[in-house]
């Protein structure tokens, strides 16, 4: 019987927190219907964020898109973050980028009874340059690094892609 209770236990808690192993902190990407020739955000995001104070995507991580659809015309930060140094590749499809929260991190409120917390981080302007009704998945390979205000890695689990449809005008 005392089994079976910290079993239900183990469950709730994982069913309540959105638990996906031992991740709740998840970098999305967002997504888009932008008309086509025409310019789009699409918002590079945390989910459930600890008290984060850099980001990196590169050397090794990407964000790949599919150059036959979208171009990517910048990458800035927002909400207290700068991106400080970025590579646009629009011949191969990728971009890799560095953002931080100069001189502090960003501390999100906790609400209680607040589900899910998402907190854009970084936008990505992008051009349409594919046919109406042409689309690409916005995918990061890999966040290189991601770390807390004093410098800690802060775990993630995988990053969730996001997408760019190109709409009629």
């Amino acid at each position: 019987m005392k089994l079976l209770r910290v079993f239900s236990l183990l469950v709730m808690i994982a069913a309540l927190t959105s638990c996906e192993g031992s991740y709740r902190t998840r970098v999305i990407v967002g997504t888009l219907d932008v008309p086509a020739g025409g310019t789009g955000i699409v918002r590079i995001s945390i989910i459930n964020p600890p008290d984060a104070q850099t980001i990196q995507i590169g050397p090794v991580g990407l964000l790949t898109f599919n150059p036959a659809v979208i171009q990517v015309v910048g990458v800035t930060g927002v909400n207290g973050f700068t991106v400080f140094g970025t590579t646009i590749n629009n011949i191969m499809g990728w971009v890799q980028f560095a953002a931080s929260f100069p001189g502090g991190s960003i501390r999100p409120i906790v609400v209680a009874g607040l589900g899910i917390l998402e907190i854009p981080i970084v936008e990505v302007t992008v051009q349409a340059v594919g046919a109406v009704g042409s689309q690409t998945a916005l995918t990061i390979t890999a966040v290189d690094l991601f770390t807390d205000r004093i410098g800690h890695p802060i775990p993630l689990g995988p990053p969730i892609a996001g997408q760019v449809v190109i709409v009629a005008p």
